[in-house]
Formats: structure tokens, sequence, C-alpha cells
């Protein structure tokens, strides 16, 4: 049973590493959201929550009756309670690679696209004509920088236009890979071969292992 548990666990920790670790490898630059960056680390973490929590809680009296339906209905919780998580942040852009005057000048270029008065004053961006405050924000790395929304967001269409342009003007920026890439891809592909290699060498008994894990 360890073999499925510890596969179910780092699987997919294995792939947000190697995702983080290929984009930071790229000469482009990954402009993102908040809320999909929470999404995705959420998914990353899927397999952690399987083998912890819902395992901890696991509804034995509801699973003998539905059996491996209680997955499903676990795994929608799960989603809704992170659809909660999600709701609850604050909206942030998120840009992975550039450095800080990339940063500044792409988004005061998208923030103008939206309100032609945008401006920064310190480490604030204001577009006055839609009411939106950005808020630099520390993320602790040279090569990823974020803005917070500042209050209340009043205005989602603004925002949603912002978000656009910012994706938009991202795209079109040249920067050097990061070094800080590689030992993201090769944690999550060491992870990854730990898992994947006991499944491989006896299937049958994985096979056996997980029809044991769903139907407990």
């Amino acid at each position: 049973m360890f073999t499925v548990h510890l596969a179910i666990a780092t699987i997919p920790v294995a792939v947000y590493l190697v995702l983080v670790g290929a984009l930071r490898l790229r000469t482009r630059p990954l402009v993102t959201t908040g809320w999909r960056d929470t999404l995705t680390l959420g998914i990353a973490a899927s397999g952690l929550v399987a083998v912890g929590p819902m395992q901890l809680f696991f509804p034995s009296e509801a699973a003998a009756r539905w059996h491996g339906w209680v997955w499903l209905a676990l795994f929608v919780l799960y989603l809704l309670g992170l659809m909660m998580i999600l709701l609850s942040c604050k909206p942030r852009l998120i840009a992975y690679g550039m450095d800080e005057f990339q940063f500044h000048n792409t988004l005061l270029v998208s923030a103008q696209q939206i309100d032609p008065d945008a401006a920064w004053s310190g480490n604030v961006l204001t577009l006055p004509g839609t009411g939106i405050q950005l808020a630099i924000e520390p993320s602790g790395a040279s090569r990823v920088h974020q803005v917070v929304h500042v209050g209340l967001l009043h205005n989602l269409q603004a925002w949603l236009r912002l978000e656009r342009a910012f994706v938009s003007s991202g795209a079109k920026i040249s920067c050097p890979r990061s070094a800080a890439g590689w030992p993201f891809v090769l944690g999550g592909l060491i992870l990854l071969a730990i898992a994947i290699t006991p499944l491989l060498s006896d299937p049958m008994e994985a096979l056996a292992q997980l029809k044991e894990f769903l139907d407990r």
C-alpha cells in the first residue's frame, strides 16, 4: 500500500516542480494571475490531500454504500474549499522571469492601455479612471515579481482587461534563462522516478493496491 500512497502523493508534486522549472528555463516570462497560480498549487497538492486529510477523515460508512463514488464527493469538496480560498485571496498579477525594470515598464504600458492616466507612485501603480490601485508585494526572488490589488475590487471588467493586456505585453518580452529552474526540474524528475519505478516493476501489485485504496 505504501507504493500507491507514495505515487499518489508525489506524482502531482513532481509534475508541478518540472513545469515550474521548465518555465524558469524559458526565454519568455510567464505572466499569470494570483488565482491561477494558487489553483495550480492546489492541484499539485491534491495527492498529498488524498493520502492525508482524506484518509484521516474518510467516511467509511458512506463508502460501504457508495463505494468509489465517495472519492468523487471528497474531491468535489476539496475543489469547493480551494475555490473558497481563491475567492478570499486578493487579486494579484505575477511575472516569472522578468527583471524589476521589465516588470514595472510592462505593467505600466499594460495599465495605460486601460487608463491613459495610469502612473507609478513609488511602489503603487494607480489607474485613476478605473479605481484600481496595485501595490508591489515582495516575492523573495529576484526574477519573480507581483502586485496585489489594494482595497476591494469594484471594477471587475477593468481588472480583466488589465490581466489580458499584461499577459499580451509579457508575451513580447525576452528574458534570460534562470539557472534556478534546474533544481526544480531535477528534483521533480527524481521524485517522479521514485514514485513510478515501483509501479512499473510490479504493475499487477500496484493495481491491486490501488483497488484496495479506492475500495477501503
